[in-house]
């Protein structure tokens, strides 16, 4: 058996038959009954209309016979595409070399006769074949030659025509679609502006909204062009420039604002979108203009409300300054004074004495709160700066401020083998000054305070700072209301504070973009509280009070 060579320019001839879409098609009719004209002409029982493509031929109609397709490799039609300007005869396979081995000669269908008349196209590429088969060798005479050739190039003519019928609906779906495209544009928001304009700048169509902001009829403005409801010297500075790249095939938007004859000046925002037509060519811009103007005037009253409350919140921080700065002489000179007396007093539990420990208990809270809304006001006003902050340096700068503190209630600070971190180390040094405060602070009667800090850092860069101690412990369902402003879990007599130190702490915290916790406590046992910090916190942009 001998195969079939490809034709020259066999990769053209294959893109010249998938051009057609004829491959894998469903049956028709009119196929059909060119092969069975065939098969009558011939007197044949079998005729096909053959497709050779790349390694099959594929059969578009079949009498006779039920193989959709067979190997290109076993195919006579591969042969016969190789004269497109004749018929192909195989009288007798058997006895010819090319097919005598063939399995389609030696086994079903038992071919013995062939004669296959290509289809060419215009440009000469032979695609396939009209072609007939018998079990028993024979010939045909010239009419019958003839008529085959003829059928060949009625079905070419068949093919081409279903192929322009495919592209003609393909583009009437394609311009439905753009049609629908435009007219979904055009109906998004009736509350919109909507207008298409072709590419004179001439108005083919307005909506009703249009028509009311410009206090005009439909006759007013469609068919007239863009500069005549305008005018010139705004066309040419606002509108052109936009409605030019539009036509380039650009989406375009921007804001304006419009003196409309119906409503007045509005602020808008204007979106042109191009449309094309069915060979892909601008054929006008569909011009959406949405009225902002109430969200100009709404944002304008919250800008009004901004500015108040930025005036109060000045306000605000003068009146904590006179209260932090001012009172915080009178009230040392009162608990100093009451110190003194205390001493002269003998200790007993006479009224004078217990009058003093009022006087003492009260002047000791006042010069607490004192002290947290002096802490507040710094974070307020402090103008934050990310560096480096070695945090070993921090917790010795913590145990200098509160080395009195500790003193006084006999207290022990551990500290590990810090890291070091990027964040503000003013505001740092408030958090850690306040976490271990309570620590100290918070802590049974007869007990002496435990406060650890410590550093871990995580797999992703994030840094933990924990301070964890040996006190009173945290009630469950508690451990983020002690985080809220002036909120206190125990009674003033028991322990001094102000309720801010930990609100302090969870904004500071906030601002490195970190989160500040309590990991765990158990009452009666201490607490941990633990600061997470991100390897490289944004940089603050503005002031914190902002």
């Amino acid at each position: 058996m001998q195969a079939a060579l490809p034709v020259p320019n066999e990769s053209r001839r294959l893109e010249r038959l998938r051009s057609l879409g004829v491959l894998d098609t469903v049956p028709q009719a009119a196929y059909d009954h060119i092969t069975s004209l065939a098969s009558a002409i011939c007197d044949t029982p079998i005729a096909l209309i053959s497709m050779v493509d790349t390694d099959r031929q594929w059969f578009k109609s079949r009498v006779g016979l039920d193989a959709a397709q067979t190997p290109r490799e076993l195919a006579f039609c591969a042969h016969a595409i190789h004269t497109p300007d004749q018929v192909m005869v195989v009288n007798d396979a058997l006895s010819d070399v090319r097919f005598q081995d063939n399995p389609l000669v030696t086994g079903q269908p038992d071919i013995r006769f062939y004669a296959g008349a290509p289809i060419v196209t215009d440009d000469g590429f032979a695609l396939g074949t009209v072609c007939v088969i018998d079990q028993h060798s024979r010939s045909l005479d010239n009419s019958q030659l003839a008529a085959l050739q003829s059928l060949a190039k009625l079905v070419l003519s068949l093919m081409e025509h279903d192929a322009q019928r495919r592209a003609m609906d393909a583009e009437r779906e394609q311009a439905a679609a753009r049609e629908a495209e435009v007219q979904s544009a055009l109906t998004a928001a009736g509350l919109d502006l909507l207008s298409f304009v072709d590419t004179d700048y001439r108005y083919r169509y307005v909506n009703r909204c249009y028509l009311d902001y410009w206090a005009k009829s439909k006759s007013d403005i469609v068919g007239r062009q863009i500069p005549e409801l305008v005018g010139e010297a705004v066309f040419i500075a606002v509108v052109k420039p936009h409605f030019d790249r539009a036509l380039s095939g650009e989406e375009v938007a921007y804001e304006a604002e419009i003196d409309f004859p119906g409503k007045g000046r509005r602020a808008v925002e204007v979106s042109y979108l191009p449309v094309k037509d069915a060979q892909g060519a601008i054929s006008g811009v569909v011009v959406r203009a949405h009225d902002i103007q109430g969200i100009r005037l709404r944002e304008k009253r919250l800008q009004t409300i901004v500015e108040q409350l930025e005036h109060k919140t000045l306000e605000l921080q003068r009146f904590v300054h006179i209260i932090s700065h001012d009172l915080r002489e009178p009230i040392n000179t009162i608990h100093n004074f009451a110190s003194l007396l205390a001493e002269d007093v003998p200790d007993s539990p006479s009224a004078p004495r217990s009058y003093l420990k009022f006087v003492l208990d009260g002047s000791q809270r006042l010069k607490i709160l004192l002290d947290d809304l002096v802490e507040l006001l710094v974070l307020d006003r402090h103008s934050a700066s990310f560096t480096s902050v070695d945090l070993n340096q921090l917790a010795s700068n913590v145990r200098d401020d509160l080395r009195s503190a500790l003193e006084a209630s006999g207290a022990t600070l551990e500290v590990q083998l810090l890291h070091t971190v990027q964040g503000d180390a003013t505001l740092l040094r408030i958090l850690l000054q306040n976490l271990v405060s309570n620590g100290i602070k918070f802590c049974p009667k007869g007990h002496q305070p435990v406060v650890n800090i410590a550093t871990e850092v995580l797999a992703n860069g994030t840094t933990c700072l924990r301070v964890s101690d040996n006190g009173i412990g945290i009630p469950s369902g508690q451990s983020e209301r002690i985080f809220e402003t002036f909120t206190r879990l125990n009674n003033k007599r028991d322990f001094a504070g102000s309720g801010l130190g930990l609100s302090i702490c969870r904004r500071i915290a906030d601002l490195h973009q970190g989160t500040v916790q309590v990991i765990s406590s158990q009452p009666g046992e201490g607490s941990c509280f633990e600061l997470k910090l991100p390897a490289c916190p944004s940089e603050p942009s503005q002031e914190i009070s902002k």
